[in-house]
């Protein structure tokens, strides 16, 4: 009942909490004037913003429910019923862990389902067919099936050779964030979309030059088809070192002035000229080696509740189980350096265009993308990566 109560206490009832008081200042703001979009549109985001928020309440039940399944009747199930059916040694503890990874994505698959096809379809988002759904979820399963056997079969390794396997899990674990930032724009994200050149020379030239200025080397400029997913806007610098690209939506190009997207892109920028890349992957591997040090240093009790042999497989298992609890916590300190660095990308991006150009560019974006303008200050403070649209737009001296 312990690991049950930490669970609740530690995690659950925050969040939910966290939901209530978002929940509320929405309800309030959208009573008074409209702010930064119309009447309409400002209170449809302030209605998506609500449906989502009361879906995650729903989903932090189901998420608490299956914590307890786990604890209570799934984990000594499994381990038992792997044994019972011939598997044994490495692989009896790979399915294990595999079981814990894919399970949950199966169990939220409905909520995920109604995000999408309820919820996003009604706001105007949602483009994508139930098929489409389907086959990706068939392929991030495959490839979390063969991606998490290599990497628990080598974790476990590590955990059975070395003394301070805790240091060694982390370095590992650390050393698969970078390659998958290195590798994720080339081998990775096109297995779900379709990545071409950008055609219109203009821009393309405009992009270069802005590039070229900052000292970015990129492998080229893309238009990602994000259009037959969704409608959202967006864009992005993806990669490390060599495989570093520019990734443009397709809907952004249909929706914003070259003025905006140069805007946006100049924002972006600030991300890479102030090295923003590398502290964040800091800021991951100091939650990671918090994370494995934790797991080092479990209680056997947490392992007798859950009526388990304190065994690698495990460790790794109570680790994985455990990590959203260190991970809301981490979530403040992460938030307060993602915000300053935004601060910074747009105090950048409006040197390289002006403040004028990037805040109109953010004010389209909200509007296309449906953000409700205004949040609770504490949820913010926990959920936030990017300051509230207001205080960007008072950093650029916009005329609110």
């Amino acid at each position: 009942m312990v690991l049950i109560l930490l669970f609740v206490c530690a995690y659950i009832v925050p969040s939910i909490v966290l939901n209530f008081l978002q929940i509320s200042h929405i309800t309030s703001a959208l009573n008074q004037k409209a702010i930064l979009l119309d009447s309409l549109d400002y209170k449809k985001a302030g209605n998506y913003a609500l449906e989502k928020l009361r879906l995650n309440n729903i989903e932090k039940i189901l998420e608490l429910g299956l914590f307890t399944f786990w604890v209570m009747f799934g984990f000594s199930f499994f381990w038992q019923h792997l044994y019972d059916i011939g598997l044994s040694g490495v692989w009896h503890h790979i399915v294990f862990l595999l079981l814990l990874l894919l399970i949950p994505m199966f169990v939220n698959l409905p909520l995920s389902l109604y995000q999408t096809f309820s919820i996003d379809k009604r706001y105007g988002f949602c483009k994508q067919s139930v098929g489409l759904f389907f086959v990706d979820v068939l392929k991030s399963s495959v490839l979390s099936i063969i991606l998490g056997g290599v990497i628990f079969y080598i974790l476990l390794w590590v955990m059975d050779t070395f003394s301070l396997w805790w240091l060694g899990g982390f370095v590992l674990m650390f050393g698969v964030v970078v390659v998958a930032n290195a590798l994720y724009p080339t081998i990775i994200a096109p297995l779900f979309n379709t990545f071409t050149p950008l055609e219109d020379n203009e821009l393309k030239s405009r992009i270069e030059g802005l590039l070229d200025k900052v000292g970015f080397r990129s492998s080229g400029v893309f238009v990602m088809d994000a259009s037959k997913r969704d409608g959202r806007l967006n864009a992005y610098f993806g990669g490390i070192g060599k495989t570093k690209r520019v990734v443009l939506f397709d809907t952004l190009l249909e929706k914003i002035s070259k003025e905006g997207l140069l805007a946006i892109l100049g924002h972006e920028l600030g991300h890479f000229k102030h090295k923003d890349i590398i502290k964040n992957l800091i800021i991951v591997g100091v939650f990671l080696f918090a994370l494995f040090f934790i797991a080092a240093h479990l209680p056997t009790s947490f392992f007798t509740q859950a009526s388990l042999p304190q065994e690698s497989s495990t460790t790794l298992a109570l680790m994985f189980l455990l990590s959203s609890v260190l991970s809301f916590w981490f979530l403040p300190l992460v938030g307060y350096f993602s915000r300053k660095a935004e601060y910074r990308a747009d105090a950048f991006g409006a040197k390289l265009s002006s403040k004028q150009c990037l805040a109109n560019a953010l004010i389209h974006l909200v509007n296309e993308n449906k953000s409700f303008p205004s949040s609770h200050w504490l949820y913010i403070y926990f959920y936030y990566s990017h300051p509230p649209l207001l205080e960007r737009l008072r950093a650029l001296d916009y005329d609110i």
